[in-house]
């Protein structure tokens, strides 16, 4: 007997070593083509420079890939331990991704992109990089210098993509100009790029210099050649219009749901969960005595308790919100985060491209925590009965929880601390929608106007399949597409920022309801299997303890079948 099974625990010994061989190799690739990454979860390796979209770069990234998935093809993932079969799931994920993405040549659209595209850039790196010590400086002013060859590499791609008809929507390439004339307002003076250094004298003059000498003319370069390709932007707003639009559009469904969707299914989904939603908006506003949850809100906003009065006061409000949360976790989760998030307002000079809220995650030795930022600008256009739900999406037991849950459990790859945002997109999404709704099990909203938030953010959600699939795939105009949001309760500078994110990042909108949808069916499955003996606790940290997974591959753990 033992002749027969000591080869088998060898090679058991040796496919689990061949496994996370390859996940920290591959986690060493991704972090050196793309350095923000790790500059996000504090491995400072490679904090001097950022990632290469030039053609060279882009060849070292589909040998990576082709790497990672041919070396992942010689071991057993069935054999291997739940952590170590989801971390070699994760990687196939992102480099499968990256492959889609490179094939389809979508390089063409996000070298123009008011969301994640280059006048956000200086924006992240100021929001996440230290520059505390005289190693850290030199890393940070290096990459600040690093900034002109980056952009400057856009220009190809640009052309590029004239020259092959696949460019940019008017509209985003024109929010993307204000953008960058808003930077190069800012000038040397008012640019962000001092905000890690503090008021060291010597610090500020080598930033002031990097300003002076690299990003300026950069932005300057970046803003003529963005003027130069507006003319041949396109007047239509999806991708089913550009040639091969619905093939590319069909990978991004895929690469951000993980799902193998079809527009018309995603489509449905949205009207059906958009017309439940507003039967629930309904029911409230009758409990309020209003016909109509508009007529609630118009009187609710008219008594002046809707409105923010100052910037400050917003942020505020929001500080009490993640407090609250907080010390109600206690009775649904078994885990939680070390520590508690920050609230910051976002920065004023990239506020009127940026979302009402997001969550940036802190770093993995703690020494930078996880900041949830507001929008403050418009306050009468932001009332403040939206505010509740953002606040437990973004923050607790939002993104803050299922973020640093996941990367406090430190037993494990890098790759699975750290890399399932690239490609659990659907789970993270999934579980901020997941989590507006668990605040109202948790008591978390304070009244019925603020439930009336929530359900407009799940009415949001849902018009975000809507709007998604009709614009990239069944010819959606992008006032149709407002009207929609405006009509599902969300305000008319909200709508207008949500639909052109839709229109600048192809799929990305659908990962809330899918994930929303499997994680209340896997909840739902688990209550009806274990009955009275189903412990809310218990499932959230089984859930959060597997990490942010592809869809499918969350669905085999949480079902236990291999």
């Amino acid at each position: 007997m033992s002749d027969q099974t000591e080869p088998t625990d060898q090679t058991s010994n040796s496919n689990d070593d061949r496994a996370r061989a390859l996940a920290d190799r591959y986690w060493d690739d991704l972090i050196r083509i793309e350095p923000l990454i790790g500059t996000e979860v504090g491995d400072e390796r490679y904090d001097d420079r950022l990632s290469d979209p030039s053609e060279a770069g882009r060849a070292d990234r589909r040998s990576v890939s082709e790497t990672a998935l041919r070396d992942l093809d010689s071991i057993d993932r069935a054999a291997l331990d739940p952590v170590l079969r989801g971390t070699l799931d994760v990687l196939e994920a992102i480099a499968s991704r990256d492959l889609a993405n490179l094939d389809a040549g979508l390089e063409r659209l996000e070298a123009v992109s008011q969301m994640w595209g280059p006048g956000q850039l200086l924006a992240a790196i100021v929001g996440m990089q230290r520059a505390d010590s005289p190693e850290r400086l030199d890393r940070y002013v290096a990459r600040l210098h690093a900034l002109a060859p980056y952009m400057d590499a856009f220009g190809p791609i640009m052309r590029d993509g004239v020259a092959t008809g696949v460019t940019a929507p008017t509209v985003v390439v024109e929010r993307t100009i204000a953008q960058t004339e808003r930077i190069l307002a800012a000038g040397i003076d008012g640019s962000p790029a001092f905000t890690p250094v503090g008021e060291d004298a010597d610090a500020r003059a080598r930033v002031a210099e990097a300003v002076e000498q690299a990003i300026l003319p950069a932005y300057q370069r970046y803003l003529e050649r963005l003027k130069e390709y507006l003319p041949d932007s396109t007047a239509t707003i999806g991708l089913s219009a550009l040639d091969g639009g619905e093939a590319i559009y069909r990978s991004q469904i895929l690469a951000w749901t993980t799902l193998p969707l079809e527009p018309e299914e995603v489509h449905q989904f949205g009207l059906d969960e958009l017309a439940r939603t507003q039967e629930q908006r309904m029911e409230i506003a009758a409990s309020l005595g209003f016909d109509h949850p508009d007529r609630a809100l118009e009187a609710h906003t008219a008594s002046g308790r809707n409105t923010a009065a100052t910037r400050e006061d917003m942020v505020r409000l929001a500080e009490a919100q993640v407090q609250r949360s907080w010390d109600a976790a206690p009775g649904w989760f078994g885990r939680l985060p070390s520590a508690n998030c920050l609230v910051k307002p976002v920065e004023e000079f990239r506020e009127a491209d940026t979302p009402a809220a997001f969550y940036l995650p802190g770093s993995a030795d703690g020494s930078r925590s996880g900041v949830y930022y507001v929008n403050t600008s418009d306050l009468p256009d932001r009332p403040l009965h939206h505010l509740a739900a953002i606040t437990f999406h973004e923050a607790n037991p939002g993104h803050h929880f299922q973020i640093t849950i996941e990367q406090e459990i430190q037993d494990r790859p890098a790759l699975k601390r750290f890399g399932g945002i690239l490609a659990g997109s659907a789970f993270i999404e999934g579980w901020g929608l997941y989590s507006e709704r668990l605040a109202d099990e948790m008591g978390l909203y304070q009244d019925e106007y603020e439930r009336l938030g929530m359900l407009a953010a799940q009415a949001m959600r849902a018009c975000r399949l809507i709007l998604d699939s009709g614009i990239h795939a069944l010819g959606w105009e992008r006032e149709r597409s407002i009207d929609l949001m405006v009509e599902a309760g969300v305000s008319k500078v909200d709508a207008e920022i949500e639909v052109d994110r839709y229109i600048s990042l192809p799929g990305q909108a659908l990962a809330y309801k899918i994930g929303q949808r499997e994680i209340e069916r896997w909840r739902s499955d688990a209550a009806a299997r274990e009955g009275s003996a189903f412990d809310i606790r218990a499932f959230h940290d089984r859930m959060l303890g597997f990490g942010s997974l592809p869809l499918p591959s969350l669905r085999r753990e949480m079902s236990g079948v291999s």
